[in-house]
């Protein structure tokens, strides 16, 4: 009965788990902005989101400033575009333009309610051109879509809570639990489990299913965000699928000790058993 409880609790609390992993990567690769920011250079290497924030900032830099300088042709639309692409190419131009991809996102997500604007200073940055400091500001068309919104705000709740359920579930599984051995295999499963979670929502998801979910090009940002962090998702997984297979095999190792070291085999103690009676 008490096998039969714990195991119960034990399959709650990897439920509970695998939603905390899932909802945290979610999170992380398709519902913060900051990091976002933080790896601009990455959202940028898309060519899309790129060519998007570049085409229009190099139409209103040599629309406004090209009739100014009609002999100049550092103005003209080609020459300024492909500036700007070089310019966003780099690590540190990338940087320059971090809050643009930041506000492009939020306002994607729904944490930033007002129109995602690229001020004159921000010009001034991608083109380095300072004439561009005169210019009004230029809107970027992001859209909102309402179920990343609705998303963002459950796992906002939901991570939380799903966290804390497993931790009072693992202690009340340990401690219910009357084999050590059973432990160990049902944690093993559950690191096993867990590592099929981190994939499937720590990549598949944010590169291959988010990016559809609306026409935007701003919809590729978790993919971009997704394929940065491969690495750390794929240290995570040798953890994790490690772990798990570590502890299967010193669950066989228990077993077979124990079975070396029991005198009397169960079958052979009901084989005596039945005849004496």
């Amino acid at each position: 009965m008490r096998r039969t409880f714990a195991g119960l609790i034990f399959g709650l609390a990897y439920g509970f788990a695998g939603l905390t992993i899932a909802g945290f990567l979610l999170q992380r690769t398709a519902f913060d902005p900051g990091v976002t920011a933080d790896s601009s250079h990455a959202v940028l290497a898309d060519p899309l989101i790129r060519g998007e924030v570049v085409t229009l900032i190099a139409d209103a830099v040599s629309a406004q400033l090209g009739p100014l300088a009609p002999n100049d042709a550092n103005f003209t639309q080609a020459n300024v575009r492909a500036r700007v692409d070089q310019i966003a190419t780099t690590h540190a131009g990338a940087k320059l333009l971090a809050d643009v991809v930041h506000d492009a996102h939020a306002h994607l997500i729904g944490v930033q309610r007002t129109p995602v604007q690229i001020t004159p200073a921000q010009m001034v940055d991608a083109t380095q051109m300072q004439a561009a400091a005169a210019l009004p500001p230029v809107t970027l068309d992001v859209p909102r879509i309402g179920l990343l919104d609705a998303t963002r705000t459950a796992l906002g709740w939901l991570v939380p809570i799903a966290a804390l359920a497993t931790l009072a579930l693992l202690v009340i599984g340990l401690a219910a639990h009357p084999e050590r051995t059973a432990v160990f295999r049902s944690l093993g499963l559950g690191l096993l489990l867990l590592a099929v979670l981190v994939a499937l929502f720590g990549y598949a998801v944010p590169k291959y299913a988010l990016p559809h979910i609306g026409s935007s090009v701003w919809t590729r940002v978790p993919a971009a965000l997704a394929t940065d962090s491969v690495t750390l998702l794929v240290g995570l997984e040798l953890l994790l699928v490690g772990g798990g297979l570590a502890l299967l095999a010193g669950t066989g190792a228990i077993r077979r000790k124990q079975r070396w070291s029991t005198p009397v085999s169960t079958y052979r103690y009901q084989e005596e058993r039945r005849w004496s009676g």
